[in-house]
């Protein structure tokens, strides 16, 4: 077993999981991805002092909302009709969980190719989720509006912060509103307008939402 990986399968163990529990969570790459996210974020605590992983936590669900498969993603979906709207599947949910991991975290890109190769899924990995992470990874020496351009370069980057953005624009987990939280949250909704510009992601799951839902109606 990889280092890093056996680190994070012994950090759920010491945690009370069950070694069948994490050979089955370790066998989707959703759920492979809660267990990295969780254990590379587990000692850090947001402004507010929430714990760090509500947060990729709710970038996952935001996209989960918008697509309304389910907080669970548990709903019935169409990968083909959603992706002919123009909003893709394939890689999202992993980079919402990720997306701060290599930016916030020791781990690397690296090690998170390891962790997937020793699962199964480094083709997955590299085909699905490398380009879009390491777009979404803030450079700090870039500035902000060059970074959100980098983002744009790739479909799922671009999704991903969106749904991000909508996360830290959660007025009611600031821990006062200051004119410099509040410049901060007219930016963040200016960028989120900036990215749905280049992809049109809301109005494209708006339009697969209502097929949907004739679809249902319809008995299909």
């Amino acid at each position: 077993m990889n280092k890093t990986f056996q680190m994070i399968h012994e950090y759920w163990l010491k945690k009370g999981f069950k070694e069948e529990d994490l050979v089955d969570m370790e066998s989707t790459t959703v759920d492979l991805s809660v267990l990295i996210m969780e254990y590379a974020h587990r000692k850090q605590k947001r402004e507010n002092g929430e714990d760090y992983a509500e947060h990729p936590t709710r970038v996952l669900k935001n996209y989960r909302k918008l697509i309304n498969i389910g907080v669970l993603g548990d709903k019935k979906m169409d990968q083909d009709l959603l992706e002919e709207c123009g909003v893709p599947f394939l890689g999202v949910q992993e980079v919402c969980l990720l997306h701060d991991v290599l930016e916030d975290t020791p781990l690397s890109m690296e090690n998170l190719e390891e962790i997937f190769d020793a699962c199964g899924y480094k083709d997955y990995f590299n085909h699905w989720v490398r380009t879009p992470l390491s777009f979404i990874t803030h450079d700090k020496s870039v500035p902000y509006e060059e970074y959100i351009m980098i983002c744009a370069k790739h479909p799922v980057s671009a999704l991903v912060k969106m749904m991000d953005l909508q996360d830290n624009l959660r007025v009611v987990d600031l821990v006062k509103m200051d004119e410099k939280n509040y410049e901060r949250a007219k930016r963040y909704l200016s960028y989120f307008y900036v990215l749905n510009q280049f992809y049109r992601y809301l109005e494209n799951a708006d339009k697969y939402r209502k097929e949907m839902k004739h679809r249902r109606e319809i008995g299909e």
